[in-house]
């Protein structure tokens, strides 16, 4: 019975991936049609040829995530825990988005309390959860706007925010938010994607015992709570960490 559930959502997610092939094939379709009219312009053909070129690039996004959710959703992805600093990742990604927020014009900023608790889990799949989170943080800011990372240790939890000062997403959108394909009506028009970002890191927090949820203000902004299982015993930390940064701003 689980064999055949698992094959019936590998059919699903097939049926889903097919459906969202069908505009950009079409697009591409569309466009090398009109490229063999003689009569069309230089201007407008370097205007298809750009068009070609996204929607190329948006079916390599689309079946690179497609491959990455559906081996977690079928379980054949193996987590490599290690033991690892939070704080340490956490400025890592920072590092990594700077560059894309400077040039959007958001201030990008990480808080982490002194002493804060070694994290276990697979440190590749937690910093690809957090880089596409701050993606669409800095993606959907505003001008001028902020966007902070924190976390903070619980009792029994590791808590990790993600808020941003941008548009905010509406209260219809929040249930569907960690739905296969599922994008933001009011978001599409600003940017593209694949509609599969938060469903892989959903399926990837999920698959190391935690949770994440979303709060989202129109107009306010949004954050999202990452919630971690604590270490039960002390571990020692991952020496293939990446060495703690001396001074950090």
């Amino acid at each position: 019975a689980i064999e055949n559930a698992r094959l019936f959502q590998q059919s699903d997610l097939i049926s889903e991936f097919v459906h969202e092939l069908r505009t950009p094939l079409s697009s591409l379709s569309t466009a090398t049609y009109l490229l063999l009219r003689p009569e069309m312009s230089q201007e407008q053909r370097d205007q298809i040829i750009n068009n070609i070129h996204n929607e190329t690039m948006r079916l390599n996004a689309l079946a690179s995530s497609f491959l990455d959710l559906a081996r977690l959703e079928s379980g054949r992805v193996q987590f490599r825990k290690s033991v690892f600093s939070l704080a340490d990742l956490m400025y890592e990604c920072k590092d990594v988005m700077s560059s894309k927020a400077i040039e959007d014009n958001i201030q990008l900023r990480v808080e982490s309390p002194e002493g804060l608790p070694l994290l276990e889990a697979d440190r590749d799949k937690i910093k690809q959860v957090l880089l596409n989170l701050l993606s669409n943080a800095v993606k959907y800011n505003r001008p001028n706007g902020t966007v902070m990372l924190r976390a903070e240790a619980k009792e029994n939890e590791m808590v990790i925010y993600i808020q941003d000062t941008g548009i905010g997403i509406p209260d219809e959108a929040l249930p569907h938010l960690f739905q296969k394909f599922y994008r933001v009506r009011e978001h599409e028009a600003r940017t593209s994607g694949t509609g599969l970002g938060l469903s892989i890191c959903k399926q990837i927090i999920h698959g190391h015992g935690g949770r994440i949820e979303v709060r989202s203000k129109i107009g306010v902004g949004t954050v999202f709570m990452i919630y971690m299982p604590r270490l039960s015993t002390t571990v020692p930390r991952d020496d293939n960490a990446p060495a703690k940064k001396a001074n950090r701003k």
